[in-house]
Formats: C-alpha cells, structure tokens, sequence
C-alpha cells in the first residue's frame, strides 16, 4: 500500500501538472499580453449598457481595456452609452484613474441615453457626441437604492465630487457649469435657450446638447447615427473597430472569482480526507480539480494568481506534509501555513487594486480587503467541513470498512467482522517520532499517525493506543511495553 507520503506527492504532482496546462496558454495574462486581439491602430468601442455600471466586475474590465488601450496603441476609444447610471464611486475611479490619464483619444457616443454616471463618463473622455434622439445629465450623487442623503453628508458629497467633476470637465474642454447643472439642483442656469430652474437638474436632449452657447456648442459636438458616423466625424474614416467585451473564459472566471471561498472549502476538505485514507483516490482528484479552478479561474479574472503563487502554495503543502509525517518541530509547519494562506490571498488580489497600491493610488486595505474576506470564508468553511468529517464519517459503514482494511497488518489475524477499535484499541507500540502531540508510532508491525490528548512524548517512548475513531488514533504514554 502506497505511504502517506506518496500519496501526497502524487497529488502534488497531479495538481502541478494539472494547472501548469491550465496556465500554459500561449502569453497568459499575468506573465504576458493576452492572446486576444491587438488594439494596436484601431477603434476599441466599450459599450455600456443598461447594467453595466451597477456592477463593480464591469468597471474593472472596463480599466482593464482602457489601460490594454493604452499600452497597446489604440487610436481612439469610443464609449458606446445606453446606461441610467450606476455606481458613483467606481465611476469616479473611472474617470480619476484611467481616463483622465489616457493617452489615446476618447469619444463618447450617446445612443439614445447616457444619464448620472453615464453623463459623467461622457464628460471625461475628449469630445462627446449623440444620435439626433437621445438624452444627457441628471447626474446628482445619491445612495445606493435612490435613497436621500442626510443633508451634512450631501454637502460633503456635492462639494467633494463636485470638485473633481469640475475639473475633469474643464481639461477636456467641456463647459463646468453645465455639468454642475446637471449634478446639483441648489441653483437656476441660463444656457440661452436652455433655462434650468432652482431646485431641478439638467438633461438634455441632442438637439440642445449642440446648441451654440458662447460661441461654441453647449455639449456635444455633434449629432451622429453611429460609432461609423463618429469616427469619420473625426477623421477616423476606415479606421478598423473592434468591441471591447469579455471573453466567455473572462464571464467563468468571473463566477469562479465569486466562488473562491467554496473552491477553498472544497480543496481542502478533499485534501485532508485524502491524507486520512488509503492510496490515491477521490480526495486527491477532487483537491486537485478544486486549486486548479481556484488559481486558473483567478487567473483569468484578473487577478494576480500565477505560476509564482501556485509555486508558492505547492511548497507550503509540501513543508505542512513534512512536519506532519517527516520532520516534527512547528519551524516547517508555521512557514508552510503562512505560504499556503498567503498565496490564497495574494491569488484572489485584483491586478488592478495592485497597480493602483503600487503607484500609490490606494492603500493596501483596498486591495486585500475583498481576498481577505474570501479567504476567511474559505478556511473557516474548509475547518467546520473537516470537523464534521472527523466526526461522522468514521462512523459510516463505508468508512469503517475501509479504515479496517487500512488498519490491519501482515501480523494481524483477519477477521473483517472486527472494527478498528477491537484491532488497536489498548495495543501498544512505539513512538517513531516525537509526539507534538502529533506524529508516528509503530503499533504492532505498521507505522500509524497517532496523536496523544496534548501531551509532548519524546520518540522512543512506549505508548498505548486509547481511542481510534473520528480519523485519528489517540495514544498515550506508558512506563512499559506490554
């Protein structure tokens, strides 16, 4: 029968082989470009729909493309907007972080409606344009729900937001009072032919967004039919447009992203029952599915998991089994548990929260607060589900019977009617190792994990077996060998 220790080494190497093919696409994500096609001298429309700006996952794909955008030599990139808005914060992020430091031409293209953040994300990007029937504005800040905020918190609010919307708009060339007329209903307006009065906010529609006010359109910067009519509007005439949109490997790893504290539960559960069973089985298989899912589809997510974290968590498992079986004395457990628990973590880390705490942008709370979260979840959920199985398990015919066919040795006379407890219950033996309490003693002609109730035994020492159930093998100390 195969040791412990094989057994684990092949789960290892199962789980290894596994998830290197899993990551092994050509230039995955996290150590190179992706394989999706180039922005390069092109058109990237993101558009943005009904829901799209309710959902944090969207605003991180959304800088993701932005920043691909970037780095990659698009031409322009044109917002698509048909939203009633969304969330304020993320939406300032938006424009704060990504947009106002974009290198490449922004356009925004209003089809039929771009209201509260929509109008706001309009606002950031270089020149705004909108079908001949369409809406713009409406972009106060309220809480989530369309609840009203307590007056004090409004005035922190209006002038805080206010403050940077004004001068986003002013660097891109928009007029600051327009949007201030938009996102605070405290004062009255006079655009010429559009009036606003105290107490309602600015919309408008096509038509009045390119009326001339000042000498120059109030808004926007024409009317177009679409993305096509856009570009050739600025000069972009042939120009190739490609839709900037998630892959169906980027929406499963999104889920996978939500269900990482289950994958942990589950790998974990399935690796411990793995250890407490004979030869490699059902455990090993589902454990090493469970981490491949958990690293590939964190991967793919965006995340920072890779190849360094997944090394990372393979020599943490590895010392944990060594101080388990091997080389008794805490030093490789505790680094092997802080390397597993730390590359969990650092694989659920969004890249984006990483750059933004790398340049200074946000504070590690921000970008571990989520994974930390998850991680928690998961060793808990991964802890309650161990506990459960050492107590019902062994009790379950199917267990006993298997434990039994374990537990006998070549010494042993065979009598499948006896449980293990007839079979080493007062035995007696050795310790291989110390006793931590953990560790291994030989008990008749086998080696068995044993545990005592707490107590440090020196290996070497004769023990006694007091209790065998719930996956362990309970010993203790005794003066003499019987």
């Amino acid at each position: 029968m195969t040791t412990p220790i094989i057994r684990f080494l092949l789960l290892l190497i199962g789980l290894g082989f596994l998830a290197e093919a899993a990551l092994a696409a050509p230039e995955p994500r996290v150590f190179g470009r992706s394989t999706e096609e180039s922005y390069a001298d092109k058109a990237v429309v993101i558009k943005v729909g009904e829901n799209d700006l309710r959902n944090s996952e969207n605003f991180r794909f959304m800088r993701r493309t932005l920043r691909r955008a970037d780095s990659e030599g698009a031409r322009a990139v044109v917002f698509d907007l048909h939203t009633p808005g969304g969330l304020a914060l993320e939406t300032a992020d938006l424009m704060m972080k990504e947009m106002a430091e974009l290198k490449v031409p922004t356009y925004a293209f209003v089809n039929n409606k771009a209201m509260s953040a929509g109008a706001l994300i309009a606002v950031a990007t270089d020149a705004i344009y909108m079908k001949p029937v369409s809406s713009i504005g409406a972009a106060a800040v309220v809480a989530q729900g369309g609840l009203e905020i307590p007056e004090t918190m409004r005035k922190k609010v209006d002038s805080g937001f206010g403050a940077f919307v004004r001068s986003v708009a002013v660097a891109k060339g928009h007029n600051p009072a327009v949007v201030e007329a938009m996102m605070f209903a405290g004062r009255s307006y006079d655009f010429g032919n559009v009036k606003v009065p105290e107490g309602e906010l600015l919309t408008l529609t096509g038509a009045e967004a390119v009326a001339e006010f000042d000498g120059k359109p109030l808004l926007a910067k024409g009317l177009v039919d679409s993305v096509e009519d856009l570009l050739q509007r600025e000069g972009l005439t042939g120009l190739p447009v490609v839709a900037a949109k998630p892959t169906g490997f980027e929406r499963i790893a999104w889920w996978v992203k939500v269900l990482s504290p289950l994958l942990i539960i589950v790998g974990l559960a399935a690796a411990y029952f793995e250890l407490k069973t004979p030869g490699f089985g059902l455990g090993g298989i589902i454990a090493i599915i469970s981490f491949t899912i958990f690293f590939f589809g964190n991967n793919l997510a965006g995340n920072l998991a890779g190849y360094e974290l997944m090394g990372l968590f393979f020599l943490g498992v590895i010392l944990i089994i060594l101080e388990i079986l091997v080389l008794p004395g805490m030093v490789a457990g505790i680094i092997g548990v802080l390397l597993v628990v730390g590359s969990l973590l650092a694989a659920m880390v969004d890249d984006i929260a990483a750059q933004d705490f790398r340049r200074g942008d946000s504070g590690l709370l921000d970008a571990i607060s989520w994974p930390s979260i998850s991680l928690s979840i998961g060793l808990a959920g991964a802890l309650a589900v161990i506990l459960v199985m050492m107590r019902f398990l062994p009790d379950l015919p199917i267990f006993r019977r298997f434990i039994l066919t374990a537990s006998s040795s070549p010494t042993t006379p065979a009598d499948s009617a006896n449980t293990p407890e007839d079979l080493l219950i007062r035995h007696t033996g050795t310790s291989v190792t110390d006793l931590r309490p953990a560790g291994k003693a030989k008990i008749g002609a086998r080696i068995h994990s044993v545990v005592t109730r707490g107590e440090f035994v020196a290996a070497g020492s004769h023990v006694q077996v007091i209790e065998v159930g719930s996956f362990r093998t309970v010993v203790e100390k005794i003066d003499k060998e019987a």
